[in-house]
Order: structure tokens, then C-alpha cells, then sequence
């Protein structure tokens, strides 16, 4: 379950992204957030929160979900790393077969 609703997205946030869009990537921001606290937040409550907590929460998630709508396509990619002196690109290892050949 997302952490914000259409609303505050919309009303508070001033989000701009249309709310077929930005209902999936509020429950997958929310979810990243979940992650990188380490589950804590779900753990507690959410409505166990200080409401000084749970705005940063919101705001974290909308800021996350643009981010998504942003980078998305980018985070997916198969690139796993990018120099640009001597040039040297890497593939992640989902992507790699024996030797290094990239799967598709």
C-alpha cells in the first residue's frame, strides 16, 4: 500500500504526472522507500508515526515516484557501468553470459 494518495500528490505535492501513472509509481516509490529504511516504517506503522515523519515519508515518495517517471528506463537498462576515460562500458551480470557476451 502506498504511503500517499492521488491527492496529496496532486494537491500538496503539485505533482503533475496523470493519476492512472502516478498511482503505480507511488506504490512503487513507496516500496523503494520500505526498502532503503529497511522495512522500519512498516514495522512501526505508519500511522504510529510522528506527523513530522509521516510528511517527510510523503514527500520522499513523491519525490521518488517523478524519479521513477524520470529514470525509469535508465535504471532498467542493461548498462551496469559507463568510464569515459579510455572508454569502458559493463553489463550487469543479468545480462551476461559465459565470456561477458551480453544475453538478450
Amino acid at each position: 500500500m502506498a504511503y500517499v494518495d492521488y491527492d496529496y500528490y496532486k494537491d500538496t505535492y503539485r505533482g503533475s504526472l496523470d493519476k492512472e501513472t502516478v498511482l503505480k509509481l507511488l506504490e512503487e516509490a513507496s516500496d523503494e522507500v520500505d526498502k532503503l529504511t529497511y522495512g522500519r516504517i512498516r514495522k512501526k506503522g505508519f500511522n504510529n508515526l510522528t506527523e513530522y515523519q509521516r510528511e517527510l515519508i510523503k514527500k520522499a515518495v513523491c519525490y521518488q515516484a517523478d524519479f521513477i517517471n524520470t529514470y525509469g528506463s535508465y535504471l532498467s537498462s542493461p548498462l551496469g557501468g559507463f568510464s569515459i576515460g579510455d572508454v569502458s562500458l559493463s553489463f550487469g551480470k543479468d545480462n551476461q553470459g559465459a565470456g561477458g557476451v551480453v544475453a538478450d
